[in-house]
């Protein structure tokens, strides 16, 4: 029996990590994962309305998944070349035929506005993909897109509201000079 992939996708501050956690039951039968490159929370998946969970930093699919019931994973935006060793949705896909449960949590795009490629190939192979959105820091609006306050040289860039803003239709830009 195949697993079910649920994706939770959208802009920064849009509650992706908290949908995540609030997703499934976080007993023995649930592993978390995080990116080893994404050192912000330290070993645990964190939210921002106070939810958080400990995880084990990954670059490389856990070779014990398949003994979990359910696979949280979050910023699986950040699950690329050189951070993950391997292909994330390969790895996804064979949990998955062997009937492990598993739910995802990242961005859709970069600061760019740019499809993060690995969340376009899990949407494609999602059983519920579930769009989100932040609210806009100018106006409050419904915001899509994630804004990058400042160049720094880097496309990806762990972060906090410190370098990045959620930013509506009518606000957002690309930093000066990128």
């Amino acid at each position: 029996m195949r697993g079910t992939l649920t994706v939770f996708a959208g802009p920064m501050f849009a509650g992706k990590s908290a949908r995540l956690l609030q997703s499934a039951s976080l007993d023995a039968a649930t592993l978390c994962l995080s990116p080893a490159f994404d050192t912000r929370s330290g070993a645990s998946i964190h939210s921002r309305t106070g939810l958080t969970h400990p995880a084990r930093p990954v670059s490389a699919w856990p070779d014990d998944a398949g003994a979990y019931r359910h696979l949280l994973l979050d910023e699986a935006h950040f699950m690329v070349a050189p951070h993950y060793r391997g292909d994330v949705v390969d790895d996804i896909r064979n949990a998955l035929s062997q009937g492990v449960t598993i739910s995802v949590a990242g961005l859709d795009t970069d600061y760019l506005r740019e499809a993060f490629d690995v969340m376009t190939r899990l949407r494609g192979c999602a059983d519920r993909f579930v769009s989100l959105k932040a609210r806009c820091h100018c106006c409050g609006s419904p915001a899509r897109w994630t804004a990058k306050k400042r160049r720094t040289g880097h496309k990806l860039e762990a972060g906090d509201d410190d370098l990045y803003e959620a930013r509506c239709d009518a606000h957002w830009s690309a930093p000066e000079g990128a």
